[in-house]
């Protein structure tokens, strides 16, 4: 599809570069300004560094509705008021990845996790570290898996939200685990509130940016 986003419909966006020693790096980075020729984002200055210029990069732009992506040049990089400032130019055409409701966002929330082993029921505490109204991944002191389905609580902001899960991926974390779960058994009324409340950590983090 063609290119004709305009700032207002995107949240933000993620591109994946190249540093000067050909290290793949994913940025997140807010949007500053658009035009038919050039799109303009910005980010913390100590956010990366060696970014050679001027390259080929992919672009994923995040709007409400889901997540675009596209390929483009990254043409130069400068630095303003502590923040550094990445000049694309503007595809021609874009293509629709992927659902909002999807995004995992980044929030820290206290979790419980129970695990059944043979006849025992393990509960194990820890921190959520991304969620969806798909999925989440926690942060656990150990790597406790289940073949079959466990049940996870979780206390978003005054609400405990109670579902079952399916394992999905683990990495290793200094001495603690990250564990990413699939929902396979949540209420609708608990996956609305999720997804609520990652729309409105999303807007909150765009506006940060923005007033930057």
């Amino acid at each position: 599809m063609r290119f004709n986003l305009s700032i207002n419909d995107i949240k933000y966006v993620k591109i994946l570069l190249k540093d000067n020693h050909n290290n793949p790096e994913l940025i997140r980075a807010a949007m500053r300004s658009v035009d038919d020729l050039e799109i303009v984002v910005c980010l913390p200055q100590d956010s990366i560094h060696e970014i050679k210029t001027p390259q080929e990069v992919t672009l994923s732009i995040v709007c409400e509705e889901g997540l675009y992506r596209t390929k483009t040049k990254l043409k130069s990089i400068s630095i303003k008021d502590n923040f550094l400032l990445l000049f694309l130019e503007t595809p021609s055409g874009i293509e629709y990845q992927q659902n909002r409701e999807f995004f995992r966002v980044q929030m820290s929330y206290n979790c419980a996790y129970y695990v059944t082993m043979g006849e025992e029921v393990k509960n194990y505490t820890g921190i959520t570290k991304d969620i969806s109204a798909n999925g989440v991944s926690i942060i656990l002191p150990t790597l406790a898996v289940s073949e079959d389905d466990a049940e996870l609580e979780m206390m978003i902001e005054e609400r405990l939200i109670h579902t079952k899960v399916r394992y999905v991926r683990s990495e290793a974390l200094n001495d603690k685990y990250l564990i990413s779960f699939t929902y396979t058994d949540i209420k609708n009324s608990d996956r609305d509130y999720i997804s609520k409340t990652c729309l409105q950590k999303q807007l909150e983090r765009k506006r940060n940016y923005t007033s930057l």
